[in-house]
């Protein structure tokens, strides 16, 4: 996600002043009457829209005086984003983590209005007219000094008529082209003469793009400059002649043509991927080569402007959209379908390669035995093994290159790939709260275990759709999931899938209200474990009855039975504490009993547990939890008579509150207020 949401580099020598005062004027003739400031630039790909947005940025923080949130409407496969993901990109630019930010569509519009509205100041960037569209209704009205920016290929009526102000940079004039090509080519421009420095400028038609990829290619190679420019003269490319596109196809045709056969296919095969950045041991995974000479060719296709390093410590590279969709039509039109595919077999076989021993680092969850007899047979050196935060940091660099992977394996029928990538990445969506990007991939992984007929990865992928479901509320959607896991269960004797299955199912009841159902279902659920005998080992018999305990004690919290929760969310963390992987449960479960003890009157007792559970997710660095549990420690102390202490976690908890756009605010405000007698300020 994160490689979406980084602007472009500011190039300085694009000469975008008269545009950027005209913006400039805009925006404080809007603010001056009192309403965010409505601004889009167009032009052609490859003039520069991006880099301009970006100047403004950095010139004219007066004006700004905020973050800036850069959002792509569209991931590198050409998917529309997603309202919800694109708001959940927003929120996190103002700090808000996925983590602590709401499950559906409505919640994260809520909380996106409540965290823009008290930022006030911010400029909002997206590169999509649909997205801009859908985003704009929840601009806050009370942010008059918001600056709200769409970038667009075309002009668009669509946006005039919803109050966006078209700018558009021109053109480079003849002198500011010939000073980015003399940028580019740096010591090499002292060994051109000045006509044949003004000829090839001329070519490139004051387009910034193609004069960066000729100046790269005649870079520290002064002969190449004649030979390009007789390729160039040859291929009737004709300022006055040709229209924008026509000139920038012939003018790439002659870059490619200047390519070595290995840059040409490293050109292709990464161009017909859905990447959204490639880091060296994928490409050469992809291209077959030894990682030393990846790098060689991702450097070599980078000095010709070909390619962007967009994150030089970690060697990250990506296109340019105009390169990608060029290089793309190239490996169509050059390369059999057959090829093509192998690519993409082998960038997906590459990232389960990568991803399943790192999942299994950050998720408690069994797998079926395809996925585990998988891994195993993709290290057959041995299973490598990482630490958890390694592994999370992993899956933060490589999150969208993973989602685009599960859809390339699906849609080039690579199934038995497609399918085990989701289990990989179900763990990573869960913790991040990725709903979108989790149903999508889950959608099209449960397609390819179907097609594959594979019953266990049917099992196991409905089981973790059905779990986002439930997480959105999507009750039947749910049910309908973990039915079929259940059934899948039997059918194949896999007792952890049955037991799992029913344990959600009794979930879903107890979200409805249904306590008695769902208490009957986790008693199957235990059954099911106790007379599993030896086929559960003792290790995932004792987990599961961990969990067992503490989705009973919350069913029976909920139902009114305070004392059985006392008992059954004891015995879950006499299990859960002393297993160093399980701080968040046994913190979970310290909740439900504080809030039993609280309810029963032991009010000391729940301090003291809500206090260790505060401790618990404090080390998780799980902020939606321990601002919870800061409010029920007020209300704690409160009952207890000591409201000092009360009023002390009741503005931890709003300050959390307020920063995430969370309803509870004014409730834990109005506690406050009567505690204090004064109300907490903003």
């Amino acid at each position: 996600m994160s490689a979406s949401m980084v602007p472009p580099w500011a190039d300085p020598f694009l000469p975008r002043q008269p545009v950027m005062d005209d913006m400039a004027a805009q925006i404080e003739l809007d603010h001056h009457r009192g309403k965010p400031a409505l601004l889009y630039l167009h032009g052609l790909e490859g003039l520069g829209v991006s880099c301009t947005v970006t100047q403004f940025w950095n010139r004219y923080q007066h004006l700004i005086n905020g973050p800036l949130v850069w959002l792509s409407g569209r991931h590198p496969d050409g998917n529309t984003v997603p309202l919800g993901e694109l708001l959940s990109r927003a929120l996190l630019k103002f700090a808000v983590p996925e983590a602590d930010q709401g499950t559906t569509e409505f919640e994260k519009a809520d909380s996106f209005q409540a965290v823009a509205s008290s930022h006030k100041k911010f400029l909002l960037v997206v590169d999509d007219i649909d997205n801009i569209a859908q985003i704009l209704p929840f601009i806050p009205v009370d942010a008059p000094d918001a600056i709200i920016m769409a970038t667009s290929a075309l002009r668009s009526s669509t946006l005039e008529q919803r109050g966006f102000a078209p700018f558009t940079p021109d053109l480079l004039s003849a002198e500011a082209a010939e000073e980015l090509f003399r940028a580019g080519l740096g010591d090499t421009a002292l060994s051109l003469d000045d006509a044949t420095i003004d000829q090839l400028t001329t070519f490139c038609g004051g387009i910034p793009l193609l004069i960066k990829v000729l100046a790269a290619q005649i870079c520290g190679r002064p002969p190449k400059a004649r030979i390009l420019l007789s390729q160039l003269r040859k291929s009737g490319v004709r300022l006055l002649k040709l229209d924008d596109e026509q000139r920038m196809q012939r003018f790439l045709d002659t870059a490619y043509d200047n390519l070595t056969d290995a840059e040409k296919i490293a050109y292709r095969r990464l161009g017909s991927l859905p990447a959204a950045h490639f880091g060296v041991d994928a490409v050469a995974a992809i291209l077959g080569i030894e990682a030393d000479a990846a790098y060689e060719l991702l450097e070599r296709l980078t000095e010709l402007s070909l390619l962007t390093c967009t994150d030089p410590a970690r060697d990250r590279f990506a296109f340019h959209p105009v390169l990608r969709d060029d290089a793309r039509a190239r490996a169509l039109a050059t390369d059999d379908p057959t090829v093509l595919r192998q690519a993409v077999e082998d960038w997906v076989t590459w990232f389960l390669r990568e991803a399943l021993p790192r999942a299994a680092v950050i998720s408690q969850r069994w797998w079926v035995s395809p996925v585990s007899d998988l891994m195993v047979a993709l290290h057959p050196d041995g299973v490598p093994l990482f630490t958890r935060p390694a592994a999370l940091a992993w899956f933060d660099a490589e999150d969208a290159n993973l989602v685009a992977a599960v859809r390339a394996a699906h849609r080039a029928e690579l199934h038995g790939l497609a399918w085990p990538l989701c289990v990989a990445l179900w763990k990573y969506l869960h913790l991040h709260g990725r709903y979108e990007a989790w149903i999508d991939t889950h959608v099209l992984g449960l397609a390819s275990a179907e097609a594959a007929s594979c019953d266990l990865g049917i099992m196991q992928l409905s089981s973790q759709l059905g779990s986002a479901y439930l997480e959105l509320t999507e009750y039947a959607d749910a049910r309908e999931c973990f039915t079929r896991a259940l059934q899948l269960a039997r059918t194949t004797d896999h007792l952890l899938g049955e037991q799992s299955a029913l344990e959600w199912l009794g979930k879903i009841a107890a979200a409805q209200g249904q306590f008695a159902t769902a208490l009957a279902a986790y008693q199957q659920s235990w059954d099911v474990v106790v007379a599993s005998g030896s086929l559960i080992s003792p290790a995932e018999q004792a987990r599961a009855f961990a969990i067992l305990l503490l989705q009973r004690a919350r069913a029976e919290y909920a139902s009114g039975n305070l004392a059985r929760a006392v008992t059954d969310a004891q015995q879950a963390i006499d299990y859960f504490v002393d297993e160093p992987t399980e701080t968040d449960n046994t913190a979970k479960a310290r909740l439900i009993l504080g809030r039993a003890q609280s309810d029963l009157g032991s009010t000391d007792e729940a301090i003291a547990t809500f206090t260790a559970a505060l401790r618990g997710f404090e080390a998780e660095d799980v902020r939606k939890q321990q601002a919870h549990t800061r409010r029920l420690l007020g209300d704690a102390y409160r009952a207890a008579g000591r409201p000092t202490e009360a009023i002390d976690q009741y503005r931890s908890a709003l300050d959390y509150y307020r920063s995430v756009g969370n309803a509870l605010a004014d409730a834990v405000a109005r506690a406050i207020t009567e505690l204090s007698g004064t109300p907490p300020t903003e």
